[in-house]
């Protein structure tokens, strides 16, 4: 009886132990995870191998813009393809399958088209190598390093869901002495692909105008028709050619 009494303290003490153990354990690799968080810059080089792997992205989009306490929401659907190749449609409100407004970036030219007006825009595409983050946000990805302070900003319900905020701060040469640009993207760890990504812009006068697109429905490397980024000028429209300016 005694011998079996001992034995069974003893057992105890060894599952205890056994416990502890698991549990300090468990407390060092939540340590170790905590020591090694990611950088801005790991974070933002991930996003950059993203890219460079992949040739065309696509999503839906919901577009909310904020400016002198008014606020508007469009949506619609875009692709985007590599280097700088973009068709971007905005539909409407009410029915999803008749696009308002089309913006085609080709990779010489940049046109957009108001069906209700039948009227194009045209746009000489300034430098064709360069790689912006998305088409239209206007920063350059090979530049962004060079011309941004990169900050990562907090976020106690995006990061347990793995994803991170990235906060676009202009260097002093790139401000603008009427208007000062920040810019925001929001990338997911595995694919590391943008989830969404907006502006604020700040001009001279004080006021504000912030612009945050969020995506959905993400898809990567679909199969394209070949003539998805050229664009035809409907019968009878009127072009506005811009090209020269």
């Amino acid at each position: 009886m005694i011998r079996r009494t001992l034995w069974t303290a003893m057992l105890g003490k060894f599952v205890r132990l056994q416990n502890l153990l698991l549990i300090l354990m468990s407390l060092s690799v939540l340590f170790v995870r905590e020591a090694h968080p990611q950088t801005v810059d790991e974070i933002f080089q991930n996003f950059k191998t993203a890219y460079a792997q992949s040739n065309n992205f696509s999503a839906n989009f919901e577009e909310t813009t904020l400016f002198a306490q008014k606020k508007s929401v469009a949506r619609g659907r875009f692709i985007f393809g590599k280097p700088n190749l973009l068709r971007k449609e905005y539909v409407d409100r009410n029915d999803t399958s008749k696009v308002v407004q089309l913006t085609v970036l080709d990779g010489e030219y940049g046109w957009t088209y108001t069906p209700i007006l039948n009227q194009v825009n045209k746009m000489k595409w300034n430098n064709p190598e360069r790689r912006e983050l998305l088409p239209g946000i206007g920063a350059s990805l090979e530049d962004v390093q060079k011309n941004y302070d990169m900050t990562l900003i907090p976020d106690e319900f995006a990061n347990p869901k793995g994803v991170h905020q990235i906060e676009l701060a202009p260097k002093v040469h790139m401000v603008n002495t009427n208007a000062k640009e920040t810019l925001q993207i929001w990338v997911k760890s595995g694919e590391w692909l943008p989830v969404q990504f907006g502006y604020e812009t700040e001009f001279e006068d004080g006021t504000r105008q912030s612009v945050i697109v969020t995506l959905t429905e993400i898809k990567r490397d679909k199969k394209l028709a070949p003539d998805l980024f050229k664009f035809v000028v409907p019968k009878d429209a009127e072009v506005i050619d811009l090209s020269e300016n």
